[in-house]
């Protein structure tokens, strides 16, 4: 609060001033600012009235009259703007439900992939692709191609 500069203050002022009712028709009144942090607001309070958590952050500022300048000024540069807030928070709320699925989306892609090496390691662990019956060979075909257990021998190398 301390760094807004002087001129900045004195147009913040000077519009409080012409937008208050009772302000605008009184000289000599006092503007009060505080950050929107410190402003306290209950149930039982009336419409329009706020309190203050910490009164060491509340400033005071003596306005002696309006200078008509500074608010033709600024009103000149206004604008007011109607969004369509429904329409806002729809293409916020897509906008985040996308970055969730794309998540969710990754998560499952990164566990599949896990899952899918994890199985692949444990059949290359495995010894049932070892044994298979194709090439597996039994004493009885053995003994149709080869005529003796030395000729067998010879065609293993």
């Amino acid at each position: 609060m301390n760094d807004i500069s002087p001129e900045n203050l004195d147009d913040c002022i000077q519009l409080v001033k012409a937008n208050s009712i009772t302000g605008n028709k009184t000289n000599n009144i006092d503007v009060v600012y505080t950050p929107w942090s410190n402003l306290k607001k209950t149930a039982c309070m009336e419409v329009g009235q706020v309190g203050f958590h910490s009164n060491k952050l509340v400033k005071k500022v003596r306005v002696e009259k309006r200078i008509n300048d500074i608010v033709n000024r600024l009103n000149k540069t206004k604008q007011e703007l109607y969004p369509d807030l429904a329409a806002e928070r729809e293409h916020y709320d897509r906008g985040i439900r996308a970055v969730r699925k794309a998540e969710v989306q990754d998560t499952r892609k990164a566990e599949k992939a896990a899952k899918d090496e994890e199985q692949r390691q444990a059949d290359l662990r495995s010894y049932k692709n070892v044994m298979t019956a194709d090439s597996m060979s039994s004493n009885k075909d053995m003994a149709q191609k080869y005529k003796s257990a030395a000729d067998y021998e010879d065609d293993f190398m």
